[in-house]
């Protein structure tokens, strides 16, 4: 069993100022309300029926579109046609595949198909060109009507299934985030940038294209002026003058290395990607939803070309620490944080653990705290699990493969000590309990570390349980929790009441669903 590290965030530490605080009378009246998005279409034991329709229903899509590939597939092979052969399997592996796994999206436009081609080979190629197509039209009719039915995380899922087989689909691309410049498939701040005659360097970002040649000779464009990259490497260890890397959501101030600071963007675009797929609901009303489905509008989780998440990485722990003391005189003690009050991810190059767990869990605090226009304080009173899960799970977010990113996997050390937790020690808090814990009382506790792995694991839970039959429910839940305002009687629905199950079943649930995660991980 290896050591959990205990993640430390400062927006889960500020303490509660006396005179903020409600008196008993006044909080045992507040009627707990929905704040926005899709309580409305939860709440009952109908929500596992309704969204099982769908998921049936994209079961018999695939099914369809899988018999006539192979149809074609026969067809190639009977032809001759080994190439062809290939690319229909690939096309059908890729409509069986499941939502953990995520591959980028192919950036060229599909040429027209070669009217040169032999005749066979003409006719296969059309054929599966049609055949996706057709398929991700359904998908995408179906996205609709789940989304209409309340559950718009399964429906933006949809989404990414119509863009895997269509990638010109015009309205999944918009809802993903991009859009058309010449023969590519881009972002927003890639065309801006593009325009501008910057293009994109692997070692070194976005760069003047005239300035290509130079860097990789080994020179640096510094204030005006061309010097050696040895010579900006020793300017640029005094983190005022610190290298900043730009990337589409992010800015990454680093005294390290332009290198390491491009790595580090990359993985965060990666992340980012893969957050808001996942969180989409999120970060749109109901309306908003409907109007990205519709093709018009802009997802407000993109945010500014102007005004990226910053994020600090500084060369040695000593930087970080002198930079954040004075705030946090514990600061030693963590790997990295998120400070809400300046809005900013800070953390350091760390030579005995390579891993991005910690810049993905302080990521994850960022995207959903900057949701709002300003920081206010949250889950003071309860629900502070959810907080804390929600971005132990996402450090599970692994984006090294160039091809493909996945997210969940139940081997990753946070769900291992979950397991550890509930079936060795035989560690749980009841969910009544466990959810009824706000910011102090759950970093007070005398078992935060088994707190953590039990926030973990439960947010795994609702997360997949069911193919997602819980995951609404919770995204609902979050958004309901930072969007709370006790001053104005706005506090969050318990998931008790969001999903229409007793916290007594879903504890049971939860036991059932790690002693069916561990019996798979033996096999």
């Amino acid at each position: 069993m290896r050591l959990m590290r205990i993640q430390c965030t400062p927006c889960c530490r500020h303490p509660i100022r006396r005179n903020n605080r409600w008196p008993l009378a006044v909080l045992s009246l507040i009627t707990v309300i929905a704040l926005a998005g899709w309580s409305r279409a939860l709440g009952s034991q109908r929500t596992a029926q309704n969204l099982a329709v769908y998921h049936s229903r994209q079961n018999d899509l695939r099914q369809e579109f899988s018999e006539k590939l192979q149809e074609l597939l026969d067809f190639s092979v009977e032809k001759n046609l080994p190439q062809m052969a290939d690319e229909i399997r690939t096309a059908a592996i890729k409509a069986t595949e499941t939502d953990q796994v995520k591959e980028p999206l192919p950036e060229e436009v599909q040429p027209e198909i070669s009217r040169d081609l032999p005749a066979d080979e003409r006719y296969c190629r059309t054929q599966l060109r049609f055949q996706q197509r057709e398929y991700a039209k359904e998908l995408y009719l179906l996205s609709r009507r789940a989304l209409n039915a309340g559950f718009p995380s399964y429906a933006y899922q949809l989404v990414t299934e119509v863009a895997r087989n269509d990638p010109d689909h015009r309205l999944a691309r918009r809802l993903l985030g991009f859009v058309r410049h010449g023969n590519k498939w881009v972002t927003p701040f890639e065309s801006s940038m593009l325009k501008r005659n910057y293009v994109w360097h692997d070692e070194f970002g976005w760069l003047p294209q005239s300035h290509v040649e130079r860097y990789e000779r080994g020179d640096r464009y510094f204030r005006r002026q061309w010097i050696s990259a040895v010579k900006e490497s020793e300017v640029r260890r005094d983190f005022n003058f610190a290298w900043e890397v730009r990337t589409d959501h992010y800015l990454i101030k680093t005294n390290h290395s332009l290198e390491r600071g491009v790595e580090l963007g990359k993985a965060l675009e990666s992340f980012h990607r893969s957050f808001y797929q996942t969180f989409a609901s999120f970060f749109n009303t109901p309306e908003q939803m409907r109007k990205l489905f519709e093709g018009v509008g802009s997802s407000s989780s993109r945010g500014s070309i102007d005004r990226p998440y910053v994020v600090h990485f500084y060369r040695q722990k000593e930087e970080y620490v002198s930079r954040l003391v004075k705030r946090y005189p514990q600061i030693s003690i963590t790997n990295g944080l998120y400070e809400p009050n300046d809005r900013v991810v800070y953390f350091y190059e760390n030579p005995e653990y390579d891993s991005l767990d910690t810049l993905f869990h302080e990521a994850t605090h960022q995207l959903f705290a900057e949701s709002r226009a300003k920081y206010r304080p949250i889950a003071q009173r309860a629900n502070f699990w959810i907080v804390e899960g929600i971005a132990c799970y996402m450090e599970s977010f692994n984006g090294s493969d160039a091809e493909q990113s996945s997210l969940g996997n139940p081997q990753h050390i946070r769900f291992d000590a979950a397991r550890y937790q509930l079936l060795n020690r035989n560690y749980y808090l009841p969910l009544a309990e466990f959810a009824s814990m706000g910011m102090n009382a759950f970093q007070g506790h005398r078992s935060i570390a088994a707190n953590y792995s039990q926030a973990s694991g439960l947010s795994h839970f609702f997360m997949h349980y069911e193919g997602g039959r819980y995951r609404d429910a919770l995204i609902e839940h979050l958004s309901q929790i930072y969007r709370a305002d006790v001053r104005r009687n706005q506090v969050a629905q318990s998931l008790e009441s969001l999903i229409g199950v007793p916290f007594a079943e879903l504890d049971r649930q939860y036991h059932d669903y790690i002693t069916e995660m561990h019996q798979s991980l033996q096999q």
